[in-house]
């Protein structure tokens, strides 16, 4: 329980995640410029847990912003205090749930968006609350700019099969995927970076499915 309750408090009081109840909540949209102090692209990764692919990439790209996104605060916590004992300039948590990230980003205001290792969310009655599901594929859309990006990392066959269907039915463009992308000579740079989870899967012998489209 005390452990519980210094997250609690350090989340309550870190620059490092915008959540509910802070001032910075409510004026994010249209104003992330203004919030890293600069005009650097900036990189959503959706579903981020303790926030490994978003803190990894703001060290191998420093030319750029980077948002992990989660709705649960005991997971952002460890990320966030590594931001903060790293004095860390070019990334950020925000804790709140996706389906109203139309409130948090503007139109064109997102280069890259990446759904990283998301709950797969196997029964039937869970599917259309997939992160892949073209409901938020239409969200998504709206806040990445026109050349932007919309990436997966999975080691779910059923939800990649399922993903790749909605991204038919989307805006967005398929430009390419792979069911094995360690097996490829392709994506080196999505390879960069392997999340505690990722390891998981390799160890276990599963493949680990890409793919990238384009708006």
């Amino acid at each position: 329980m005390k452990n519980k309750l210094e997250r609690y408090e350090f989340n309550k009081n870190s620059s490092f995640i915008i959540q509910d109840g802070k001032p910075l909540f409510s004026k994010t949209k249209g104003r992330w410029s203004i919030i890293f102090k600069n005009n650097n692209p900036i990189h959503l990764e959706l579903g981020c847990g303790n926030g490994e692919y978003t803190i990894s990439n703001s060290k191998n790209y420093p030319n750029c912003n980077f948002i992990g996104i989660d709705i649960k605060g005991s997971r952002l916590w460890k990320g966030a205090k590594y931001l903060e004992k790293n004095n860390v300039k070019n990334a950020l948590f925000l804790r709140i749930q996706i389906e109203n990230i139309l409130d948090f980003f503007d139109e064109n205001e997102v280069k890259e968006i990446i759904i990283s290792f998301p709950d797969p969310r196997p029964k039937k009655r869970d599917i259309k609350k997939r992160l892949t599901n073209v409901k938020f594929l239409d969200l998504y859309h709206k806040i990445i700019l026109n050349g932007g990006k919309l990436m997966l990392k999975t080691d779910d066959k059923d939800l990649f099969d399922y993903s790749i269907d909605q991204i038919k039915d989307s805006k967005f463009k398929l430009l390419n995927y792979s069911d094995n992308v360690y097996s490829s000579q392709e994506f080196e740079y999505i390879k960069d970076v392997k999340t505690k989870y990722e390891k998981k899967f390799l160890d276990q012998g599963k493949t680990i499915k890409f793919y990238e489209c384009l708006k």
